[in-house]
C-alpha cells in the first residue's frame, strides 16, 4: 500500500511539475527478473525510475538512510534494503540475489553514490555480479536533469536494450560496458527507441 501510494504521488509530480519524458519502455523484458542500472545524480532518482514502471521494483540504499527517523521506515516499506558501501556487504548481495531469483526487478546505481562533476568515481560491480549470479539481464537507464529539480528542468528517463553477459567476463569489464551504454543513452540526440504510447 505504501509502495503504490508513493508510486502514484511520484508519478503525478514528475509527470506534471517536471514534464517527465519516458523513452524506451518497450525495451523492458515482459517477464522474469532484470536489473535496472542507472546513473545517479539525485536522491530523487529511485522514485524517478520506479514510477516509470507499472511493476513493483526493489532498491538498494545506503544503510545510513535507514537511521533517519520516519524516512528510514518509509523507504523500507517502499522495497528498499540497506547496503554498507564501505565494505563488501555479503548480506546486501544475498538479499539482492534472492529478489532476482524470485523473478523481481532490482534498481542499482553502479556509481555507488550521487555523481558530482569533477569528482573521480569508483564504480561498483554489484550489477555485474548479480547479473552473472542470477542470469538476469541488465537494462541500462539514463536519467537526465534529476540534479536540476530546483530549477524545474524537464526530466528524461531513457531505458536501453537489455544486456547479457558471459559468466567468464571480468566484472570490471562488464561494469564499464554498462556505464558506456548509459552514457550513449544520455548523449543520443535522437533515440532509436520510441516512447511507448501512454507512458509518462
Amino acid at each position: 500500500m505504501i509502495y503504490w501510494l508513493g508510486w502514484l504521488i511520484s508519478r503525478i509530480i514528475f509527470n506534471t511539475v517536471y514534464r517527465r519524458k519516458i523513452i524506451g519502455l518497450e525495451n523492458l523484458p515482459k517477464s522474469g527478473s532484470y536489473i535496472l542500472a542507472a546513473n545517479h545524480k539525485s536522491y530523487a532518482d529511485p522514485p524517478l525510475v520506479g514510477s516509470c514502471i507499472k511493476k513493483k521494483i526493489y532498491y538498494i540504499a545506503k544503510k545510513e538512510l535507514f537511521r533517519v527517523p520516519v524516512f528510514g521506515w518509509l523507504i523500507k516499506k517502499a522495497n528498499a534494503f540497506p547496503v554498507d558501501r564501505d565494505t563488501a556487504d555479503a548480506g546486501a548481495l544475498k538479499n539482492a540475489l534472492k529478489i532476482l531469483q524470485s523473478g523481481n526487478i532490482l534498481l542499482v546505481f553502479p556509481e555507488g553514490t550521487r555523481y558530482k562533476p569533477g569528482k573521480i568515481r569508483k564504480l561498483k560491480n554489484g550489477a555485474a555480479m548479480l547479473s552473472i549470479a542470477s542470469n538476469s539481464p541488465v537494462v541500462p537507464v539514463a536519467i537526465i536533469n534529476s540534479d536540476k529539480l530546483s530549477s524545474f528542468k524537464k526530466i528524461k528517463i531513457k531505458f536501453g536494450v537489455p544486456m547479457r553477459f558471459e559468466s567468464t567476463e571480468n566484472y570490471d569489464v562488464i561494469t564499464n560496458k554498462i556505464m558506456s551504454e548509459i552514457e550513449k543513452l544520455k548523449n543520443e540526440p535522437r533515440p532509436s527507441c520510441i516512447k511507448q504510447k501512454g507512458a509518462g
